[in-house]
């Protein structure tokens, strides 16, 4: 497991929470002007919270992929920003 995914996975269980009346999402953002992917978990409780969980470079698209299988696995829904051309 390399540091950044080590981070990333770190933090979501440091800052997912089960708490009565907060509702989570993760949010994934292609960052085409830092080359890279960044991780963040928004917790809704009346007003909206993003926590930043870390970031993977383009060129490690493997580590993408395993950290997002990984977050995937909580379960909660999931907001690409972006990922499409225009």
């Amino acid at each position: 497991m390399s540091d950044n995914e080590r981070q990333i996975l770190e933090s979501f269980k440091q800052m997912y929470k089960k708490l009565p009346g907060h509702t989570y999402s993760l949010v994934v953002v292609k960052n085409v002007y830092d080359g890279s992917y960044n991780f963040f978990i928004d917790d809704v409780h009346g007003a909206t919270w993003s926590n930043a969980l870390g970031s993977v470079p383009f060129s490690e698209l493997d580590e993408y992929k395993s950290v997002l299988k990984k977050l995937l696995a909580s379960g909660l829904p999931v907001e690409y920003r972006g990922f499409k051309e225009e």
